[in-house]
């Protein structure tokens, strides 16, 4: 073999395994509709979420004059392909509006929960996480 042909050779496969881990790593992946919360941390959430959340984005999620809406297709194809730990962050950082980074990172996952269950997505018999790590692993689909 040339030594050409052997580098070429050794690039598609180191490529081939790349990719293959990608694939695992994605296909490992849980998703919203794998029951990622739990129906009592939906719950809590949906009080913090009157508490906190609702002066901008309603009661019914739909959303307020400069406030998107967190329930619905809008919302749910907005965050399609990304992470609960994309969404964890983006709330954690920038909500409530008027106090960022006020609730703790155990009442924005409850928060999340009561987005999700409003979203109709099924709860299961698990907390979601309030650490990012585990989060990132949790794909939002429709």
């Amino acid at each position: 073999m040339t030594s050409r042909f052997r580098i070429t050779l050794a690039i598609a496969v180191a490529a081939g395994t790349v990719w293959g881990a990608a694939l695992s790593v994605l296909q490992a992946q849980k998703s919203v509709s794998s029951g990622v919360f739990t129906a009592d941390q939906a719950k809590r959430g949906q009080a913090l979420y009157m508490a906190e959340c609702a002066k901008c984005h309603l009661d019914d999620l739909s959303g307020g004059r400069d406030s998107p809406p967190l329930v619905g297709d809008d919302f749910v194809n907005g965050w399609k392909g990304k992470t609960i730990g994309a969404l964890f962050d983006e709330v954690r950082m920038t909500m409530p509006f008027d106090s960022p980074g006020k609730l703790t990172p155990e009442q924005y996952a409850d928060v999340i929960a009561f987005l999700l269950n409003a979203n109709k997505f099924p709860p299961g018999t698990s907390e979601l996480e309030h650490d990012v790590a585990p989060l990132q692993q949790i794909r939002i689909e429709k």
